[in-house]
């Protein structure tokens, strides 16, 4: 064989065994992180743009995060309500996107938390009106986001999705309703209160929120209410959040059950978003709520 021939069927044989560059999926937080590399499996390299460390209410995006979301094959997000600071970023890529709140049957509910800073003062009103930006802790809205990729993008998912997803999916919502539905009356702590659409798709009853300002903690007549909430309806428990004050919670329930629970689920990436909704999530709840 002439080295020329041989050099060229050398080369075109290495060429076949490298294998392809994967396709780059970014998701903004890591419950739809989850649920993509349940969808997508070995055909998508799934990418969080937040580090955990990060606080979605407020990201200060590096450099290297703003390559990646501009560089990604697809970006997965919440949508410009739920994710301002990203929006800026997301008018500036060329390339798809898809958007949860863009997509039918998306459940959104009112009365999102604000971002403030407590100067001593009495906060003793809601802020409904605004979106609460958690959609990832309503079931039927990652239902949707299945539903919106088969559509969008099916070309890239395996055989098979989105059925198993959402088979999974169901099954996990059945065993948390099963895990819940002893403790659906039962009340409850929480400091900023991100689970409402996990509360009202699960049946639980609204809890006691001690601010609704995120970083900001109750003026004293503020506290002096909580607690004699916490006192009439005999709270045990407490959902805390990672932002949630320790200490203030303690003062306000002493006797409170305390289960640490991260509505971002930063603490679970290696979980697909069935397992952790039901596993985490729901069994956090039960162990809180459990007499």
């Amino acid at each position: 064989m002439r080295p020329m021939m041989f050099a060229l069927l050398l080369v075109s044989s290495l060429l076949w065994s490298v294998p392809a560059a994967a396709r780059v999926v970014v998701a903004s937080v890591e419950p739809v992180a989850m649920a993509l590399r349940a969808l997508y499996g070995e055909q998508a390299e799934v990418v969080t743009l937040l580090a955990p460390n990060q606080s979605p209410h407020n990201p200060m995006l590096s450099p290297r995060q703003m390559l990646t979301l501009r560089q990604a094959d697809l970006v997965v997000w919440l949508g410009a309500e739920a994710e301002p600071a990203v929006a800026d970023l997301m008018a500036r890529r060329d390339g798809p996107s898809v958007a949860l709140l863009s997509l039918p049957g998306v459940t959104r509910r009112e009365g999102g938390h604000e971002h403030a800073h407590d100067h001593g003062h009495d906060h003793d009103h809601d802020h409904d009106g605004a979106l609460d930006p958690h959609l990832w802790l309503d079931p039927d809205n990652m239902a949707a986001l299945a539903r919106g990729l088969a559509a969008r993008d099916a070309a890239h998912l395996p055989d098979g999705e989105p059925a198993r997803f959402l088979e999974a999916l169901e099954s996990a919502r059945q065993s948390a309703r099963q895990r819940l539905a002893p403790l659906a009356d039962r009340a409850w702590l929480s400091y900023h209160n991100p689970w409402g659409y996990f509360q009202q798709r699960l049946g639980l009853s609204a809890p006691v929120t001690v601010s609704a300002q995120l970083g900001a903690g109750p003026g004293s007549r503020r506290f002096v209410a909580l607690a004699q909430q916490v006192a009439d309806r005999d709270l045990t428990c407490a959902v805390l959040e990672p932002e949630a004050q320790r200490d203030l919670i303690q003062r306000l329930c002493p006797d409170c059950r305390k289960v640490a629970l991260d509505p971002l689920g930063r603490d679970h990436p290696d979980l697909a978003y069935p397992a952790w909704l039901d596993q985490v999530v729901a069994a956090g709840f039960e162990r809180c709520l459990s007499p």
